[in-house]
């Protein structure tokens, strides 16, 4: 919705391709080469792949990305040449490389989530839980992408909006977060983009097939299974940021509290996302990360979808990304993120307040996904550059976050 009332912004003439090789899924570890990075088998320039071992390989596995490997930097990538000294003969041996420094769940993350103490089972409706209690990934606006199982992104929200005629509407989405909460853009709580007939009531947790319910699939043995019915749940406290810009889109994050608290810990089709393992403006930058966008919104046939879709993005530097917003009068700043995927991918309207999700490894090298951005706008035209897509970046507003759950508890 939002989209189709933001006038076009121009292609950046000098718009470079991002390589495929620079496109990572978070750091790791080996256990022969020192720190590296996720990487798909044919990305990774180290000399000898099937030298990685499982343990490797398991360090960067989700079910959604199987086959990543925990590809050596290049600095790592020769193990250290030793000199030892065997009654006067000198002999060379190779030694491990130790990693310098401690495992990061991405790229300027400094906390990871599990760092301390063991996490608990949230204790209340309002706690925001920790891994392995969120983003575990079943399976690990969308343009020019695949519907995603039925099982991925269980956080992925579709909202409910009254319409002055009596109809319901599904022109957003949300992330869950909390058994009470949802995280959403603050626009698509405004009047001035959703229209003043247009009134946000609810949410449909767990839904896959819009057009369906409960969601089921065939699977290739002609077996016929079905998830639970969706979750319809009223929404009773709306909170925009209270810095939010109708003019330029700056603070464009929500959060949404449900009439009744959802407990997903007993569900097969719901579960909520984690939130950033570390906070401000210098933390989760993600340049050259892959991450990836879901929701219900416009697909390249220009009509909404009713399969909740997937598709994988590239962080692209802010720098680049505000030179090219700035031709049309748009700053971007810090608390913003641009994310592409090239021609032909992107988020698109109606994936407006969706979740931007990226997996990390804990220190323990589990597996997570959690909340890097928001869908927050873009070009028109969905998919025609790789500057199309805006998101509020979460990491920069997890003390709102926090603060305005605590104040609205009662």
């Amino acid at each position: 919705m939002l989209l189709l009332l933001l006038l076009v912004l121009p292609l950046l003439a000098n718009a470079q391709r991002w390589d495929k090789t620079k496109t990572h899924f978070g750091n790791c570890h080996t256990a022969d080469y020192g720190r590296g990075t996720c990487l798909e088998p044919g990305n990774c320039d180290f000399y000898d792949v099937d030298k990685l071992d499982a343990s490797s390989k398991r360090h960067c596995y989700s079910r959604q990305r199987p086959d990543l490997v925990c590809c050596p930097r290049e600095s790592n990538i020769i193990p250290v040449l030793g000199v030892r000294i065997n009654n006067g003969t000198t002999t060379t041996t190779t030694t491990t490389a130790r990693p310098l420094l401690r495992l990061e769940a991405a790229p300027n993350q400094q906390t990871p989530p599990g760092a301390g103490s063991a996490p608990r089972p949230p204790t209340s409706p309002d706690q925001l839980p920790e891994h392995p209690y969120c983003g575990t990934a079943f399976a690990s606006r969308v343009f020019g992408g695949s519907v995603a199982g039925i099982l991925e992104f269980p956080w992925t929200t579709l909202l409910e909006f009254s319409e002055e005629n009596g109809n319901k509407s599904h022109v957003c989405g949300a992330a869950f977060i909390a058994q009470r909460w949802l995280l959403t853009a603050a626009h698509c709580t405004h009047s001035f983009f959703m229209g003043p007939g247009r009134k946000l009531t609810g949410a449909r947790l767990g839904e896959w097939n819009k057009a369906t319910d409960p969601d089921c699939i065939t699977n290739l043995n002609g077996r016929r299974e079905c998830v639970p019915p969706h979750i319809s749940v009223a929404i009773d406290r709306i909170l925009p940021h209270e810095q939010f810009s109708v003019r330029n889109l700056t603070n464009d994050i929500a959060l949404l509290r449900l009439a009744r608290p959802v407990n997903w810990l007993q569900m097969q089709h719901v579960e909520p996302v984690c939130l950033p393992p570390a906070r401000g403006a210098a933390a989760n930058q993600l340049v050259g990360a892959a991450v990836d966008v879901s929701g219900w919104g416009r697909t390249e046939h220009s009509e909404s979808s009713n399969f909740k879709r997937k598709a994988m993005l590239i962080v692209q530097p802010l720098d680049q990304c505000q030179a090219a917003f700035s031709k049309d009068g748009q700053v971007l700043n810090e608390k913003q993120l641009c994310a592409g995927g090239g021609i032909g991918v992107d988020s698109c309207s109606g994936d407006s307040g969706g979740p931007l999700t990226v997996e990390a490894n804990t220190p323990q090298r589990d597996r997570f996904v959690y909340l890097a951005g928001v869908v927050s706008f873009g070009r028109e035209e969905c998919g025609q550059t790789e500057f199309s897509g805006v998101y509020t970046r979460i990491s920069s507003y997890m003390d709102w976050i926090e603060q305005t759950i605590r104040a609205n508890r009662i």
